[in-house]
């Protein structure tokens, strides 16, 4: 009996969304679209950076088809890919499971204090551009966009600690507003005057480094937002027709960011100046805006906030939901493992906002940390579809009540490779893009070192285990669970057979 069978019971999830709720879940990634895209169209141009887009967005689609049949297995696991790597790998290794989640839960968990600090500087732009006061923490300079940086903060840690449910109203919200500038982006070849192939350039050699080299560091930074659509696996246990809204959400959400970071781009890229972009990569959109809308510049601020606040909001669920399914797993410390009144996962999530605060008042500037965060999230990407090829291996004809064809093992095994290229070429490239370098590494390499610490203490201390290198297969079959009768309308059974 695993850990998670001996606690689920009193910490189970409410089975209250709906594949619509995963699939508004995933309308926050192509906010994060708008951080990345500007830098990109800025130092390697319009035609570059659409490529590089829309080549990730198709690979992160991929995944997600690929993700879904995990999902289907371990409908009740909470952690979502990371915990899929772990019953993947478990019967190969037992360090797998602490690697994938931790490296998952600090790529997610860094990017809150990121997401914050974008929307203070948004704000002061637009409407406090006096506000240029700064103090010292001695570590750090502090201003404005910090402090309001820590208002969001806390702003959406209250919202997911009170539930899932308030959070969701407001990703609904958030989410209508965000759709406005990527409708209206997508739609600028057709109604703006200022669109032009002309401003469309490949400028893939401005780095100096050779073309392929720069296309792979960028590919490693892009991947760190678009691949971030697999997060609706984390909510598979709190979906009440479990399977089928499982299937559709990842599906539709996959096949959505594909279009949004191909057209988005491509109108963005065609209306400005790569210079312009360069000199300023986010908050070049309001004046973009502006030259669609009269007080466009407001209406893309508000939409920019909206969005990063939905990225922030759904960051803080997954990742609190990732330690959480890790604890119950017996992976990491048994505190953490815990639900609270409102069947959240209230510590874990609490656990981000104090890492976050150290990061806004002691850090500063929270891009240093970004490229620790993509080597441990891509890692984990590595590990849940190479776990995908183990268990396609070790259970054969264990119970898959979303089932791939057998193509689908060698896009697995091409995508495993594709990854393992980003992690190790795009981290040791990443003086090209500017995110970053050895001392970021080093950060990524001791966060994945403390996950083994913490695990070796949940089994030797907490749990007083002896110390296993690997679990037999009888375990990971003992983890699959027959699933429930599907209780939404409609003539779908939980069992989809795909071969196509």
């Amino acid at each position: 009996m695993s850990a998670h069978d001996a606690i689920a019971g009193d910490h189970a999830y409410e089975k209250t969304l709906r594949w619509w709720d995963g699939f508004t879940i995933s309308l926050s990634i192509p906010a994060a679209l708008f951080i990345g895209m500007g830098y990109a169209i800025g130092f390697i141009g319009a035609w570059t950076a659409l490529a590089l887009l829309g080549a990730v967005a198709v690979i992160a689609c991929l995944q997600n088809y690929i993700y879904s049949e995990m999902a289907g297995m371990f409908t009740d696991k909470v952690g979502g890919i990371s915990m899929y790597a772990h019953q993947g790998w478990r019967t190969r290794s037992t360090l797998v499971g602490p690697l994938a989640t931790y490296g998952y839960w600090f790529a997610w968990s860094s990017s809150l204090a990121i997401y914050g600090l974008q929307i203070g500087t948004l704000v002061q732009a637009e409407w406090f551009p006096d506000q240029t006061w700064t103090f010292s923490t001695g570590l750090a300079e502090i201003g404005f966009p910090h402090m309001v940086a820590l208002g969001v903060l806390v702003l959406g840690w209250a919202l997911n600690v009170l539930g899932m449910r308030p959070a969701m109203w407001l990703m609904y919200a958030t989410g209508v507003l965000v759709m406005i500038p990527i409708i209206a982006f997508a739609l600028a070849p057709i109604i703006s005057s200022d669109w032009s192939l002309s401003n469309m350039h490949w400028d893939i050699a401005a780095s100096g480094a050779p073309g392929w080299q720069t296309a792979i560091a960028w590919m490693f930074v892009l991947a760190w937002s678009v691949y971030g659509i697999e997060a609706v696996a984390s909510f598979v246990p709190e979906f009440r027709d479990t399977v089928r809204d499982t299937r559709i959400a990842l599906r539709l959400a996959g096949l959505f960011v594909v279009a949004v970071y191909l057209l988005v781009p491509f109108g963005v890229g065609g209306m400005v100046d790569q210079a312009e972009v360069a000199e300023n990569p986010v908050t070049f959109y309001l004046g973009a805006f502006e030259s669609l809308f009269p007080g466009g510049d407001i209406i893309m601020t508000v939409c920019l906030i909206a969005g990063l606040l939905l990225l922030m909001i759904m960051t803080t669920a997954d990742g609190g939901r990732v330690l959480h399914g890790s604890a119950l797993e017996g992976l990491t410390i048994k505190q953490l493992g815990v639900l609270n009144r409102f069947k959240v996962p209230g510590r874990a999530m609490s656990l981000d906002l104090v890492v976050n605060v150290i990061l806004i008042l002691f850090v500063g500037e929270a891009l240093a940390v970004i490229v620790a965060g993509i080597l441990g999230y891509l890692i984990c990407h590595v590990l849940s579809l190479t776990g995908f090829l183990n268990l396609r291996r070790d259970l054969p004809d264990a119970e898959r009540p979303i089932k791939l064809g057998r193509q689908w093992v060698y896009v697995a095994g091409v995508l495993a490779v594709v990854d393992t290229v980003l992690v190790v070429v795009g981290a040791l490239s990443a003086n090209i893009t500017g995110y970053g370098g050895t001392r970021e590494l080093v950060i990524g390499v001791l966060v994945l070192s403390l996950s083994v610490v913490l695990y070796a203490y949940r089994r030797l201390v907490q749990d007083k285990q002896e110390w296993a290198w690997k679990e037999p297969v009888s375990e990971v079959t003992a983890d699959l669970v027959e699933n429930e009768p599907a209780t939404g309308p409609g003539p779908e059974t939980d069992t989809v057979k795909e071969h196509a």
